[in-house]
């Protein structure tokens, strides 16, 4: 954690390989992240302060990006409804999963059967949206063509109205909702450039996207403030052999919403 100007940086967690997308709870209160323990991934959860951390789940199934619901439940995707735990990470099937602060009651709201990933819920409690990785031809982070293509996707809690609003064969990635639960902001590079992406926008009602950043840098991985006036991307320069970035910020107004 750090200050918003960036300093008084604290140290709150060192995993044995990586520690990664910390999440706000509603209040304030709490973080829910990922780490790497004892060979695996799982969701934790710690207070804003540092204080009392809680292993949530303990599953070979790569349980990764946590994200808070309104009413504090924690939505992750995981790989533990999978058939074949020994596939490649990229052939298991990663759902998306809920479950309470205290890591009971999980509850499975996709049957993607194939990599979802990411999920954020909407602030309104009706809807969420996630990574998608679909079997149709698509360009890697690199800008090679693959036959994999990662699109975003929104759909009701229960997985139902399942819909693609990047519609792109680009790498389509870290969806996030904008406070009012109007828009979904996201990186893409679409923009052409391999291991760089921009940000956008989408309106998951009617798919008109509409770009955000246009940088000689990548910027990735966005966050919204509570306010939603705010975004902050993961700004960087990546090859194939170096990546180098930090945390960057623009104000936010999507067609004068």
């Amino acid at each position: 954690m750090a200050d918003i100007d960036g300093a008084n940086v604290r140290l709150f967690f060192e995993a044995e390989d990586s520690a990664f997308t910390p999440s706000w709870s509603p209040d304030g209160q709490k973080i829910a992240f990922a780490g790497f323990v004892d060979g695996q991934i799982d969701i934790f959860v710690i207070d804003s302060d540092g204080a009392n951390l809680n292993r949530l789940t303990d599953d070979p199934g790569s349980d990764l990006h946590p994200h808070w619901s309104p009413d504090g439940r924690i939505f992750f995707n995981s790989a533990r409804a999978t058939p074949d735990r020994s596939a490649d990470w990229s052939d298991q099937w990663h759902e998306v999963f809920s479950m309470l602060l205290d890591g009971t009651d999980i509850v499975q709201h996709t049957d993607c059967r194939m990599v979802c990933t990411f999920p954020t819920p909407s602030p309104d409690g009706k809807r969420i949206t996630y990574r998608k990785s679909i079997t149709q031809p698509g360009l890697s982070w690199d800008q090679s063509t693959s036959t994999q293509n990662s699109e975003i996707f929104v759909s009701n809690l229960d997985g139902s109205d399942e819909r693609n609003v990047s519609n792109d064969p680009a790498f389509d990635g870290w969806p996030v909702w904008t406070p009012d639960s109007k828009f979904i902001v996201f990186a893409s590079n679409r923009d052409g450039q391999p291991y760089a992406a921009q940000i956008y926008a989408v309106d998951p009602d009617d798919g008109t996207v509409e770009p955000l950043t246009k940088d000689s840098w990548s910027n990735a991985q966005p966050t919204l403030s509570p306010d939603g006036k705010t975004v902050f991307t993961y700004r960087h320069l990546e090859t194939a052999d170096y990546e180098f970035g930090h945390i960057s910020s623009f104000e936010f107004d999507v067609g004068n919403r």
